[in-house]
């Protein structure tokens, strides 16, 4: 039997973009993006939902209509053999043809774009992507249930890296042991990025000068990775005494992502170090505290760099030799998701919101320290949902 209290939540999420659609004068949105799908109506089965402006929507499914009545929380579900159907199908469902339709133009093949041109002539096209992505940015309370369960994992995770630490010799040892435990719980194996041409499975595993080496990574770190084809991530390093061990990981409940980053190391690592992670940990407080519904995501980071700038750090904060201009970005079924706390950003802290805030330092040469936790935008301000402790873990 189906979910019913998630059916609901489901029609509510349905019902808000519908209203943004309505502000942009959009007749209707054909979303395929799987989790933009997901999130709408509880399938990743490949096919394009429909939802217009005002009514029901309706899911044309190209495989597998028979996963997607078992599993799709709405009433129509339709097989849909042919995208030349889809205009016929749209117009019965509508009584009438659209005449200005609504893509997620940041992750629509241009193929795809030009198709929907030519099967429907009459109509505009307009890029509704930021509209669904505004709706995700607000998490529900079951969405929010999920991600405490996702950050408690994390942290038992994280408590088991030291014994994993000592059983392994090089990156990809100590990644093999964390990926068996998380997918041990029910960790799909991935986490999701809209983002282009950007892959990522759990994250990060990197130690010593390793973490210091540049790479097409969207994050403040790189790595070797495996080799040209992976080119971040764990990979063929020694794990040595005395040096940093980052382990940058995300845990997945149902779909539902946290991130959480922690710094290990087999014996004291050099002063300077240690240090440089105390003023990234300075930097989570700091952005906590004023962190509260109503702040700018851009005034937060500005304060993230006023510090770093302080504390002699800016060469190498937030990546070397290119920072990325973020020091947070938010998170749910995507790692990637709004509101992103960076540079020239124009969001604005909401409750319900659910952010991972990342200060890291690249020394290259050397390695990496830093921090990362996911947190829930309360009336009250940032509430931490990882748990495991901030400081550098020494085995």
């Amino acid at each position: 039997m189906k979910n019913l209290s998630l059916k609901m939540e489901c029609s509510e999420r349905v019902k808000r973009f519908q209203e943004l659609l309505g502000k942009e004068k959009v007749d209707g949105a054909l979303i395929i993006q799987k989790m933009a799908v997901f999130y709408l109506i509880g399938t990743d089965q490949n096919g394009l939902l429909w939802v217009p402006a005002d009514g029901e929507p309706f899911f044309m499914v190209r495989k597998s209509y028979e996963r997607s009545l078992q599993d799709a929380l709405i009433e129509r579900i339709l097989p849909l053999r042919s995208l030349s159907k889809v205009p016929e199908l749209v117009r019965e469902h509508d009584g009438k043809s659209p005449k200005r339709i609504g893509l997620e133009l940041d992750v629509l093949p241009a193929r795809m774009y030009l198709t929907f041109i030519d099967l429907f002539p009459d109509a505009a096209m307009a890029d509704v992507s930021h509209l669904i992505r505004q709706v995700r940015m607000i998490k529900s309370g079951h969405e929010i249930s999920l991600m405490r369960k996702a950050a408690a994992l994390g942290d038992e995770l994280f408590s088991r890296v030291p014994q994993y630490v000592r059983e392994s010799k090089t990156e990809i040892d100590l990644a093999l042991r964390a990926e068996a435990f998380y997918r041990s719980k029910g960790h799909p194996g991935l986490s999701r990025m809209r983002a282009f041409n950007v892959d990522n499975v759990y994250g990060h595993v990197l130690a010593g000068p390793s973490a210091a080496v540049p790479s097409a990574s969207p994050g403040p770190t790189g790595g070797n990775g495996p080799g040209p084809f992976m080119s971040h991530g764990a990979g063929h390093s020694m794990i040595r005494p005395h040096e940093p061990i980052l382990v940058d990981y995300t845990a997945n409940v149902e779909g539902y992502i946290t991130d959480q980053s922690r710094i290990y190391s087999l014996g004291e690592m050099d002063e300077k170090l240690r240090r440089a992670h105390e003023v990234m940990i300075e930097i989570q407080k700091v952005l906590m505290e004023n962190g509260k519904p109503g702040a700018s995501a851009a005034h937060l980071y500005a304060l993230a760099l006023e510090i770093s700038e302080e504390a002699g750090l800016s060469r190498g904060f937030m990546g070397f030799p290119l920072p990325v201009p973020f020091v947070g970005h938010g998170l749910g079924l995507e790692l990637d998701e709004w509101p992103i706390i960076g540079k020239n950003s124009d969001h604005i802290l909401q409750t319900g919101m659910v952010v991972a805030l990342e200060p890291k330092v690249i020394f290259p040469g050397e390695g990496v320290v830093g921090i990362e936790n996911t947190f829930l935008i309360t009336e009250r301000g940032m509430e931490k949902l990882s748990r495991f402790p901030d400081d550098i873990v020494v085995i």
